[in-house]
């Protein structure tokens, strides 16, 4: 055999050798585009949910993995062999726990803030004025929700006192969605607390609504009367 007849199938093998030594083996790739795919979906989960929140203190932690994960969707895998690939895998893998660590948080956040918004929305603001015709010169004036067993601030306000016959204007009660009964407690000038019963104040829309306060010593009852 001729050197020349040798050296051609020794020239092919190298060949040969050289090729499969640029790229990864199909099992390798795949598992490199698996863990890829991984990432970008961690990435995009964690990222949508922060924009549903209002809290921003995982901002710089989105950022910092945001540059990192662009580096590794820039990453041409077919071009590596296999132990290229071992070498980033661990590093991928490590990404996507880090983004699933930050999207537990955020969506532990997440139903916070949803539950704080649908609590918030079953507050409703109700403007009344109060017409004092207890016969009283009251010092306070406040909302009992029997429901939620729940007290509003004083409308009076301390030290001062709402004259019988004088209208108290500007007070807000917050009404809850949830609560289906409520009273007034008032106290006369002396302190003590007499409680006048009212109806419900669900369905009320109208804002300045007058609220008419009564009481009768004899009975020791009250009412407070919302004009709908």
């Amino acid at each position: 055999m001729t050197r020349k007849k040798i050296l051609i199938p020794i020239l092919i093998a190298a060949m040969a050798l050289a090729f499969t030594a640029c790229g990864p083996s199909d099992e390798k790739l795949a598992e490199a585009e698996t863990a890829r795919n991984l990432l970008v979906e961690a990435k995009t989960g964690a990222e949508e949910t922060y924009l549903n929140i209002t809290d921003e203190s995982q901002k710089s932690a989105l950022d910092e993995l945001s540059e990192k994960e662009a580096q590794i969707e820039a990453m041409d895998f077919s071009k590596m062999n296999d132990k290229k690939i071992d070498e980033i895998l661990p590093g991928i893998n490590e990404l996507t726990e880090k983004y699933q660590g930050i999207q537990g948080n955020l969506s532990d956040t997440l139903k916070t803030e949803t539950e704080v918004k649908v609590e918030k929305e079953k507050h409703t603001e109700l403007t009344v004025y109060f017409v004092n015709k207890t016969g009283l010169n009251l010092s306070k004036i406040v909302l009992h929700d029997l429901t939620q067993d729940s007290y509003s601030d004083n409308f009076i306000g301390d030290g001062v006192l709402l004259g019988d016959g004088y209208t108290l204007m500007g007070a807000a009660l917050d009404i809850y969605a949830d609560s289906s009964s409520w009273e007034f407690i008032v106290a006369d000038e002396a302190g003590t607390d007499h409680i006048l019963t009212c109806d419900s104040l669900k369905g009320i829309s109208k804002e300045n609504t007058p609220v008419e306060l009564t009481y009768d010593p004899a009975t020791g009852e009250g009412s407070a009367v919302l004009s709908h």
